[in-house]
């Protein structure tokens, strides 16, 4: 499943952070799916929905239920942005969740990531996890024009046998991904698969793991 640590494979209680609907479909989607598949739950959570609310809150919903997760919204009533939310106020929410979830693993956005909003949910997670025993891997969602970029380690992810259920969940973000979209995300899991001696893999830095 794994190219250079395996302890991930055996985790229980998954947390995927994202700060938007699609983000963690599009960095993540392949391992989350993975471990949904070997009986993991996993707990999605959306930090916001900046725009098209009622379009992107059901494409949060379907994209959630395509790879079995749980959803949670951080704000479930109206549009808005991550930065809307003071730094103290984000990192309580997801303490919250946190201390629900009680996970074993943690995937969220890189600290590398341009997106502004991706690099806010990367620092609030990492405040509201800071007395919890977890691993911790990052992930780019941004555009698979350089699959590595901004990611410091080399730990791939096999998802040969999750990349339609990955694609699938793609595809219910109608508002964010045409179709050609969708393909690029294909050829980029080729892309980084080629990087490891696989034939469609994700990318992850690894910014935390316990032996």
């Amino acid at each position: 499943m794994l190219h250079g640590h395996m302890h991930i494979a055996r985790e229980r209680r998954v947390l995927a952070l994202g700060a938007h609907p699609d983000d963690i479909e599009a960095g993540a989607g392949g391992l989350v799916a993975r471990l949904v598949a070997t009986g993991a739950p996993v707990t999605m959570v959306v930090s916001s929905i900046p725009n098209r609310y009622p379009d992107r809150l059901a494409e949060a919903r379907a994209g959630a239920a395509r790879l079995g997760a749980e959803l949670v919204l951080l704000r479930d009533d109206a549009a808005s942005r991550v930065e809307d939310v003071s730094m103290h106020a984000l990192v309580a929410r997801l303490e919250e969740v946190v201390e629900r979830v009680r996970p074993d693993l943690v995937i969220t956005h890189g600290a590398s990531d341009t997106h502004w909003d991706h690099f806010l949910v990367h620092r609030a997670s990492l405040s509201a996890i800071r007395r919890t025993r977890c691993d911790v891997v990052l992930y780019d969602a941004g555009p698979p024009l350089a699959p590595s970029r901004g990611l410091r380690g080399g730990l791939f992810v096999d998802i040969e046998d999750v990349l339609g259920t990955k694609l699938a969940a793609l595809a219910e973000h109608r508002s964010q991904f045409t179709a050609a979209a969708i393909e690029g995300r294909r050829e980029a899991a080729r892309a980084v698969g080629a990087m490891c001696g696989l034939r469609y893999a994700e990318v992850y830095e690894p910014l935390r793991m316990y032996a």
